[in-house]
């Protein structure tokens, strides 16, 4: 599809997001049936249930982080050295596409989805590069056509794309990926902006435009290797960059974290987990409730094949639950009546489960108390859901990435770097104006919640009060 003068999508964080002539292949990449499938899915999960405005789509969002990483790529270009600007002419449409099919491999529900199967789980990051680089997909298809490398964009949307798929790592600066994927990128400046308006909470207002003023690209040494980064030009962009992470910081603790958010949430994905029990030990009988597509899902242990995957969005799950929560009752066995129960609870939007905040220091003998209860009653899994919270705004270069090695040096935890009027660079952390800011922002969160089903109130507070906890 060609672009005459421009294609122009209203939007209601950018006001106007604009496709200019030589853009086509960007409109080609959103009507693709991978991208639409986007509108099918909400950005928050079940976030309306507490706030009623979030009703926002991955596909809203995608469009913002691709106009993010579009204005971020004009100001760095206007500002850069022709040898920064040489390397940019070769990746602008790379990052162009990055941006915009980021999270194509969302499932259902985004976010919660993930937490469903505990065995061998995928992330929404691995979806995304699969449906890049699969070749039966249109988007794979459209960006071969537009002689856009997959692999290089399945690059830039995940540091481990190298690792999950037989690709080679692509050597890059490092300021290619950031845009992408750092603690300063585009869908972290749209997410903020979109979830804060769409909930109207207003915790994750700050100043973008001020940001995209700031932003810079210089030369940091790391391990003694001298690379180009993202960074901020330390005069302009202290302040705002201030609000950007108090943004997510709010964001988490009171939209994100919401204690009722965080509740149906878990309701969900116990409803899910139950469901795959069921299935495992009564298959006939859901057969006959529920659609092949979710049944494959089942069967695979939430790996299907890729075609599976990509039929599956928010519509075909709440079809699901909407039929398992009339299809069993009295006469079924436990395990399905448990099952037709919380999926009813869903459905008519329920109180939340009950929650119970739990000091981690106390984590170890309450997950073994849980899987000792399970042994003797094994639908008390079900019933109940251990939320860490462990959500930090900022990663410092302490910062371990759970299973990395090393982890501190990987992309998604490198440090923010600040560029002062000399021309020195510096951690964001060692700003002595913003030190005990910072220090605030990556203490972790000490306390985790216990959130269950009001039927086994009786129980959960027995097992509380055995270890003092109330």
């Amino acid at each position: 599809m060609s672009i005459k003068s421009q294609k122009i999508f209203r939007d209601p964080v950018h006001d106007l997001i604009i496709l200019d002539p030589g853009e086509e292949f960007i409109l080609n990449l959103i009507n693709t049936k991978e991208f639409q499938r986007l509108r099918r899915i909400k950005q928050l999960g079940l976030c309306h249930y507490v706030y009623p405005g979030a009703e926002h789509s991955r596909f809203t969002h995608s469009l913002g982080v691709f106009n993010f990483a579009k204005r971020m790529i004009e100001k760095l270009s206007a500002r850069a050295e022709k040898k920064i600007e040489r390397l940019f002419n070769d990746k602008v449409n790379i990052i162009k596409a990055a941006s915009l099919l980021h999270d194509l491999g969302h499932g259902p529900f985004s976010h919660v989805f993930e937490g469903v199967f505990e065995e061998d789980k995928k992330s929404h990051e691995y979806w995304t590069c699969k449906i890049i680089l699969d070749e039966s997909t249109e988007v794979n298809r459209c960006l071969i056509n537009e002689r856009i490398n997959p692999e290089e964009v399945a690059a830039l949307v995940s540091d481990e794309a190298h690792w999950y798929f037989e690709i080679v790592k692509q050597p890059q600066d490092p300021f290619v990926s950031d845009i992408v994927s750092s603690q300063l990128d585009a869908d972290r400046m749209d997410y903020l902006l979109r979830d804060s308006l769409m909930t109207g909470s207003r915790f994750g207002h700050y100043d973008s435009e001020w940001i995209l003023n700031a932003l810079t690209i210089a030369e940091v040494e790391d391990e003694g290797v001298k690379l180009f980064r993202l960074c901020l030009d330390a005069s302009k962009g202290t302040g705002a960059i201030e609000g950007l992470l108090l943004a997510r910081k709010w964001m988490t603790r009171y939209v994100y974290g919401h204690r009722a958010n965080r509740a149906y949430e878990a309701e969900m994905i116990c409803t899910m987990r139950l469901a795959l029990a069921c299935w495992m030990e009564h298959p006939q009988e859901l057969e006959e409730q529920i659609p092949v597509v979710v049944l494959a899902l089942l069967k695979e242990n939430g790996q299907p094949d890729l075609k599976t995957y990509l039929k599956l969005d928010d519509a075909v799950i709440w079809w699901t639950i909407r039929q398992l929560a009339v299809a069993f009752g009295d006469g079924d066995p436990e395990i399905l009546q448990s099952l037709s129960r919380y999926a009813l609870g869903l459905v008519r939007r329920k109180k939340p489960w009950l929650c119970l905040e739990i000091d981690k220091n106390q984590l170890k003998w309450l997950d073994d108390e849980l899987k000792r209860t399970y042994q003797e009653r094994p639908l008390f899994r079900y019933a109940c859901y251990l939320d860490s919270l462990d959500v930090l705004p900022y990663k410092n270069i302490e910062y371990k990435v759970p299973g990395g090695s090393g982890g501190a040096e990987t992309r998604f935890s490198c440090e923010i770097h600040m560029v002062d009027k000399d021309g020195t660079v510096s951690r964001l952390s060692k700003q002595k104006a913003i030190e005990p800011f910072l220090d605030a922002l990556t203490q972790k969160q000490s306390t985790a919640r216990l959130f269950y089903d009001p039927e086994i109130e009786e129980e959960i507070t027995g097992l509380m009060r055995k270890f003092g906890v109330c």
